[in-house]
């Protein structure tokens, strides 16, 4: 509850920003107004359009606040720590917890497969989550990919994409990471199985679900660490990771891009 306040309000001040700085009638939450080869154009008053259309409105704020409290204290001081500790536990324990997580994203997945016209997809996410859900324990063992049933992933915030809804304001949410308004919206929906549950269970699986998803990161550390400008970096990288989703056939095309493609692999808003 606490994290959607906060993200709202978030939101509300980006977007209070994004109008003054524009004086324009873009809206960020409408169908595509603006090409996404103009993804590296400027865009009214000193404003850069980004991937998906995004604009970082309170990008100050967002790098001189939120991005320093969660990447320089936060991460370098428990985030980073627990999870480089998380990765030395078994690997039967880590793929379990992995494995529970990803299986109630199932539900999420043969909804917003049926709504993007993958009926198919659907289907084998329907099957993954029955067959999963009962030989494989609750979903802690993926029974349904050795019987050749790969996940179809697909999220609201990709669904909302390819509805022609760009990404919005982007929003560094403190001791939460990177996010746009797009995926705010998207969230409130793909996180409904959480509704069902105690505030202190939900809180419980948030935590541990994020932790499984920061370890995920370890190998693309150096990517981030490394950069000229970390904080722009990383926001490149998510933009064009949500992006791609949406539409696969814009890939990245240059190789430092490349490298990075795969940062944020694990984790989908």
């Amino acid at each position: 509850m606490i994290k959607k306040i906060l993200c709202t309000a978030l939101v509300s001040f980006a977007l209070f920003s994004e109008a003054n700085a524009s004086h324009s009638n873009y809206s960020p939450m409408a169908p595509h107004q603006i090409s996404v080869k103009a993804s590296h154009a400027d865009y009214s008053y000193g404003l850069s359009i980004l991937p998906g259309n995004s604009i970082d409105s309170i990008e100050y704020i967002n790098k001189n606040a939120f991005w320093k409290l969660n990447y320089v204290v936060l991460d370098r001081y428990l985030l980073r720590p627990v999870a480089h500790g998380y990765s030395k536990l078994p690997d039967l324990a880590k793929s379990s917890v992995h494995n529970f997580f990803s299986n109630l994203s199932e539900l999420n997945n043969t909804v917003n497969n049926v709504l993007v016209g993958e009926p198919v997809s659907s289907g084998v996410s329907l099957g993954r989550f029955t067959i999963n859900s009962t030989v494989g324990l609750l979903g802690f063992i993926d029974v349904a990919k050795h019987m050749g049933l790969e996940q179809k992933s697909m999220s609201m915030n990709t669904v909302m994409g390819k509805a022609g809804v760009d990404q919005g304001a982007y929003i560094m949410v403190p001791a939460y990471g990177p996010t746009t308004e797009r995926s705010i919206h998207a969230s409130a929906v793909d996180n409904w199985p959480y509704y069902f549950i105690t505030p202190w269970t939900s809180i419980a699986c948030t935590v541990i679900n994020g932790i499984d998803a920061r370890a995920s990161l370890i190998p693309q550390e150096e990517a981030i660490d490394k950069a000229v400008d970390p904080y722009a970096q990383l926001r490149q990288v998510y933009l064009m990771y949500q992006e791609g989703r949406v539409n696969p056939n814009a890939s990245m095309e240059n190789k430092e891009d490349k490298d990075v493609e795969s940062y944020l692999d694990e984790i989908d808003d």
